[in-house]
């Protein structure tokens, strides 16, 4: 959101990036995961006078920038379809002592959305929303989860990378850069701490018993 704000404000993406102290690869890359995400641009070139150009914000985007993410529904199951294999899970939903989603036998995720006790419930969890660690460290993050890095698979340009991790039972990806792979030595067989924020875990509508789970084994 604050790139987006930043864009409104100075039509340029190298100046956006600049004020926001990042690279313009890393902007790109955010405003690709977004236009992904909502299923439409978030913003647009436009060309200026003596061959000078600009980038602007979509009504999408300058919707998204003003209003939060919380203004668009990014799940909306007609104009934009789950990605082909989404972190969908599967669980019950318990309102004490704090609400979370129970996974299978094992796995307990805190969430930051209503219930009733009991229910049966999905979630989906965007790839981008998971902060990956080596080690465990202090952090704000309702769930933390230990895994073993599955698959390591090269994205677009270069730049993106998706982690296939197992947390005991269920597999979740994961989309980094490839800079902090490279940092935190990321390959086949890492132990690595998954940090999720409770308000990261979307309650989307359940599945169809007959549609097979992607991440499943």
């Amino acid at each position: 959101m604050a790139l987006l704000r930043a864009l409104s404000r100075e039509r340029s993406l190298v100046e956006a990036s600049r004020r926001l102290g990042i690279t313009r690869d890393r902007a790109v890359y955010r405003i690709a995961r977004l236009s992904r995400a909502f299923g439409a641009p978030v913003v647009r070139s436009v060309r200026g006078g003596a061959g000078h150009g600009a980038t602007v914000l979509t009504r999408l985007g300058d919707r998204i920038g003003h209003r939060g993410f919380e203004s668009i529904e990014l799940l909306d199951a007609r104009p934009v379809p789950l990605p082909a294999s989404p972190n969908i899970l599967h669980g019950i939903y318990h309102r004490d002592p704090a609400p979370e989603v129970r996974v299978g036998p094992s796995l307990r995720l805190r969430v930051a959305f209503p219930g009733e006790e009991g229910e049966h419930v999905s979630l989906f969890l965007d790839p981008e929303a998971v902060i990956v660690a080596r080690r465990r460290f202090p952090s704000s993050a309702r769930n933390v989860l230990a895994g073993v890095v599955e698959t390591v698979r090269p994205g677009r340009a270069g730049l993106e990378v998706t982690l296939v991790v197992r947390c005991g039972g269920p597999r979740l990806r994961v989309s980094l850069t490839a800079e902090p792979v490279r940092q935190l030595r990321l390959r086949r067989g890492a132990h690595v701490w998954l940090y999720v924020k409770a308000t990261a875990l979307r309650r989307v509508a359940r599945q169809p018993r007959s549609s097979p789970g992607p991440l499943r084994s």
